[in-house]
């Protein structure tokens, strides 16, 4: 991955990062909110059930950015091994390309010289 790809995925990393933090720290708020206060005070269920639509709603935007974040890793990012197999791969490529360049002219220098002897 190169310097501009990298930013990028930090990029789509971090709001994947936020937006589970949101949802797990709603669902948290609600969850505390429901057990520790008391059913006297008007402000519980509001609460609870605001934190709990925000859990949602982030859940909701989450999976898409994490399924398409994933995505493109898998078109962009490549591991060291992935980067090292590529790199000897091409070199293997150009060392055929170059034999058969070699052996082309090889072939072309032994006619012009069985031509020349007859």
């Amino acid at each position: 991955m190169d310097e501009k790809e990298q930013m990028t995925f930090r990029g789509k990393f971090t709001v994947c990062v936020v937006l589970l933090n949101i949802a797990i720290f709603s669902a948290a708020v609600a969850i505390c909110t429901w057990a520790i206060i008391d059913d006297s005070y008007w402000f519980k269920l509001p609460v609870v059930f605001a934190a709990l639509i925000i859990c949602v709603v982030a859940i909701l935007i989450f999976v898409p950015r994490y399924k398409a974040t994933k995505t493109w890793l898998q078109a962009h990012g490549t591991t060291k091994k992935e980067r090292i197999a590529q790199a000897m791969k091409e070199k293997a490529e150009i060392s055929t390309k170059i034999r058969a360049e070699l052996e082309a002219e090889m072939r072309k220098e032994e006619v012009q010289n069985t031509k020349g002897d007859l």
